[in-house]
């Protein structure tokens, strides 16, 4: 999963909110430096992953990228997903999806201090293009997989994932709409076993 679905699987509890999104950010001991609720957002984050990297729904989709993107495949995955929760958001809250993130992009911004720098960079840079809400359209995907693609050490293929999304689009979707559902389950109950 990627930054929205990081976030949306949170639930409504800001720190764990902004532990889930600096997960991907930390070193390992660095984590003891945050609150226990920062902690928790951490610990579901890793959950999350598990979760997703090891269900034979999501090994569906990596398979059929793979030639494509080889070890990048994941990646793409992930950020599909986020585009097919972003274009179907309606369905999974009773939130709107620019209402939605404009209220992430509040908390993030709220708390930016305590992010290391690059995510601080990131965060500045997610809030202006509006990132989250982009991700529910193509064009949107296309600039944030070519984004990501200039950022790549060595050839990804990434500038064409979108390509590659639209080519096999009900596909990944019907994976998308298999997945979720049993995803948003774990995670809630994650989260109440680290409450």
């Amino acid at each position: 999963m990627n930054f929205l679905a990081h976030l949306f699987l949170s639930g409504n509890d800001e720190e764990v909110m902004l532990g889930n999104l600096l997960a991907d950010f930390l070193k390992g001991k660095e984590r003891k430096d945050f609150s226990e609720g920062i902690q928790k957002g951490i610990a579901l984050h890793h959950k999350i992953d598990e979760f997703t990297d090891s269900h034979l729904i999501v090994e569906q989709s990596k398979i059929r990228l793979r030639p494509i993107f080889s070890h990048y495949s994941p990646v793409v995955s992930d950020v599909y997903f986020d585009h097919f929760l972003a274009a179907n958001f309606n369905l999974y809250s009773s939130a709107n999806l620019s209402k939605y993130t404009r209220n992430c992009y509040r908390i993030l911004t709220n708390h930016h201090k305590i992010f290391p720098q690059n995510l601080r960079r990131f965060i500045a840079i997610m809030r202006f293009e509006n990132l989250l809400v982009s991700y529910s359209t193509i064009e949107g995907m296309d600039v944030v997989f070519n984004r990501m693609a200039k950022r790549t050490k060595f050839n990804s293929n990434l500038e064409i994932a979108s390509i590659e999304l639209v080519k096999n689009y009900k596909l990944y979707e019907e994976e998308f709409f298999k997945f979720f559902p049993e995803l948003i389950v774990f995670s809630n109950e994650e989260l109440q076993k680290l409450s």
